[in-house]
């Protein structure tokens, strides 16, 4: 089982998000997803750009694999139904965890204005309804010890 995203250049635009067997036929998305930074979070951090390589950027491009996924996490409101805990592998994500970057995960979290995805620290968002289909997809799978690996590619 494999995890994907793909996210515009312009990451305050959404992208989307989809699961593949490992055979890579699509068992689950195409859906929308975001993966850009909170500005004013951000800004205050000294990332005023939102580098994906440092702290409080947008979301790191690359390769990751899963962790762990972390049930209710809290506050529900931020993160929705489900943490997926990812490990960087290689590209922005690895050099962002090179720099001490850490907490990078999917996540779920209550809509902004109209339905949107709000922005994240630098984590990706999908809907809490999607969140919860994926972690009961990919539950069941991580259990069993396999490697679930994460893809995030940047779209120009």
């Amino acid at each position: 089982m494999k995890l994907w995203s793909k996210l515009p250049p312009d990451r305050a635009a959404e992208g989307q998000f989809w699961v593949t067997d490992d055979a890579g036929a699509i068992c689950f998305g195409p859906v929308r997803c975001r993966g850009e930074a909170d500005r004013s979070t951000a800004v205050a951090h000294g990332n005023p750009i939102e580098d994906p390589t440092r702290a409080y950027g947008d979301h790191p491009a690359g390769v990751y694999k899963l962790v762990d996924i972390l049930w209710h996490p809290v506050p529900a409101h931020s993160y929705g139904p489900a943490f997926f805990k990812l490990d960087p592998l290689s590209g922005e994500a690895l050099g962002a965890k090179t720099q001490g970057r850490s907490g990078i995960g999917i996540h779920g979290g209550d809509p902004g204005p109209d339905d949107t995805l709000r922005p994240t620290f630098g984590c990706l968002r999908l809907t809490n309804a999607d969140c919860q289909a994926v972690a009961d997809m990919v539950e069941p799978v991580r259990i069993t010890g396999s490697l679930i690996t994460y893809t995030c590619a940047v779209h120009t």
